[in-house]
């Protein structure tokens, strides 16, 4: 079961991008979003998009698709807003996946 994640907890390091980013912490978040309940789920929910809507959330997609070993994870990445809609218009023709 993921740890509860409050106001204090470490998670939050997540949104300081002058630190190294931590996979293995960015994984149990998103594992708290996909399993936890309650408050732990809504904490994961608040980080993630705070994560997602930071202006440099782009410099950490590499670093994430190469060293994240959670598959939800490496999909998260996609939905950032931009990176979203270029993948929708290029991909839009091929597939239905985004109607």
């Amino acid at each position: 079961m993921p740890t509860i994640m409050t106001t204090d907890h470490p998670a939050r390091q997540l949104l300081d991008f002058t630190q190294k980013l931590d996979i293995n912490l960015l994984d149990n978040v998103v594992n708290c979003l996909y399993h936890g309940e309650g408050s732990q789920q809504r904490m994961a929910q608040e980080i993630l998009t705070h994560l997602k809507e930071h202006p440099d959330a782009w410099t950490r997609v590499d670093t994430i698709l190469e060293f994240s070993q959670n598959m939800n994870t490496k999909c998260f990445v996609f939905f950032k807003k931009n990176l979203f809609f270029c993948i929708r218009r290029v991909s839009a023709p091929f597939c239905n996946w985004f109607e």
